[in-house]
C-alpha cells in the first residue's frame, strides 16, 4: 500500500511529501527537497517540496508540490501565455540584418577576387 490515512493526516511513501505541522519561513521551505534519487537511466532527479512563486503584485508564496499542484499548473500556464505573447511581439518587430549584409558583401568580394585571380592566370 502506497499511503494510508491516519487520524493525524496522510502518511505517504515519500517523506518529502509530508507537510510540517510547525510554521516555516519561505526560505526554509525553498530548501526542502521532496525527491532526490536516480532514475532507471541513471539521471539524477531532484524535486523540490515547495515551488516558490513571485506574483506580479509582489506577493511571494511557497506552493507544495502535491497539495498545491493545481495552483502550480496555473502558474506555469500563465508563464507560457506571457512567453508566447512576448515572442509574438518580438517576432513582429523588424529584424536586424546588418550582419547578414556584411557577410554577403564579404562573400561577393571574395568571389570576385577568386574569379579575378583565375582569369589572370588563364590569360
Amino acid at each position: 500500500m502506497v499511503s494510508s490515512a491516519t487520524m493525524e493526516g496522510f502518511l505517504t511513501a515519500n517523506p518529502g511529501d509530508r507537510i510540517s505541522s510547525e510554521p516555516q519561513t519561505i526560505e526554509e521551505k525553498a530548501k526542502q527537497i521532496a525527491v532526490d534519487k536516480y532514475d532507471i537511466t541513471g539521471e539524477h532527479i531532484q524535486v523540490p517540496t515547495y515551488f516558490i512563486v513571485n506574483y506580479p503584485n509582489g506577493e511571494t508564496k511557497a506552493l507544495h508540490h502535491v497539495r498545491d499542484a493545481k495552483a502550480i499548473s496555473d502558474v506555469i500556464r500563465q508563464m507560457r501565455l506571457e512567453e508566447e505573447t512576448t515572442t509574438t511581439q518580438t517576432s513582429s518587430s523588424p529584424k536586424n540584418i546588418n550582419g547578414l549584409i556584411i557577410i554577403l558583401g564579404l562573400a561577393i568580394v571574395g568571389l570576385f577576387l577568386m574569379t579575378l585571380i583565375i582569369s589572370i592566370g588563364v590569360f
